[in-house]
């Protein structure tokens, strides 16, 4: 194994520190039989597994990260649940599902890329009647954010905040640590070190700006 996969593995295992909320939130949603969920920006996999043993539906994961998601279809197959993650490699710009495909879209820190308006206002469109928009974004201009629901014909069911003390206690400072640690042992692997510039990098930035360190979920329900 490369010493990049066994980086991402480890720092898997500090993005599972956050699994919790995830659980939280679906926790809020109404009790739903083998729901059908787009996970949008999967990344990796790591909420989208957690939704799959949760929900007991099936999950497609979406994202265009290639290297992301070739290390993601080994872990399906290790935990045997190719019968229930499709992974589709695709832009989030591109992506076109039929009308009324889902029963739950799950968008963990993926809004950003297309803007919260124009996220909700196209991801409606695949979510079946009375389906619901899990969002899970950072707290900048989270009041404007949440303005913009009842324009496109969502109503709030619930919310709740992840504040700086949570990211940096269970995610940030263990990473962190992480970072420090395989750049110590590894320092002449380039593809893993650019990987460890790129991650101290966004901890940098949320230590120069703490609003990027703090988030909040929201679940929102089509009329």
């Amino acid at each position: 194994m490369s010493q990049l996969n066994l980086y991402r593995i480890e720092k898997d295992q500090i993005r599972e520190n956050l699994n919790k909320y995830t659980r939280n939130a679906f926790k809020l949603l109404p009790k739903l039989e083998k729901p059908h969920i787009l996970d949008i920006g999967c990344g990796t996999g790591v909420p989208t597994i957690e939704l799959v043993q949760i929900s007991g539906g099936n999950v497609t994961g979406l994202d265009n990260d290639a290297t992301a998601l070739d290390f993601f279809k080994k872990k399906i197959d290790g935990l045997g649940l190719n019968n229930q993650i499709t992974v589709i490699n695709d832009s989030i710009f591109a992506m076109d599902f039929p009308e009324e495909s889902f029963d739950i879209i799950w968008a963990e820190g993926s809004v950003f890329v297309m803007g919260f308006e124009n996220s909700i206002k196209k991801w409606g469109h695949f979510l079946k009647p009375e389906g619901f928009l899990v969002i899970h974004d950072e707290d900048k201009s989270k009041n404007e954010k949440l303005k913009l629901v009842k324009k496109y014909d969502y109503e709030i069911i619930a919310e709740f905040d992840l504040s700086p003390e949570i990211w940096w206690e269970e995610y940030f400072t263990p990473l962190e640590k992480l970072v420090k640690d395989f750049r110590d042992k590894y320092s002449e692997d380039l593809e893993l070190i650019k990987e460890l510039n790129q991650d101290q990098n966004e901890i940098d930035q949320c230590r120069l700006d703490p609003v990027r360190a703090s988030s909040f979920v929201v679940i929102l329900q089509k009329k």
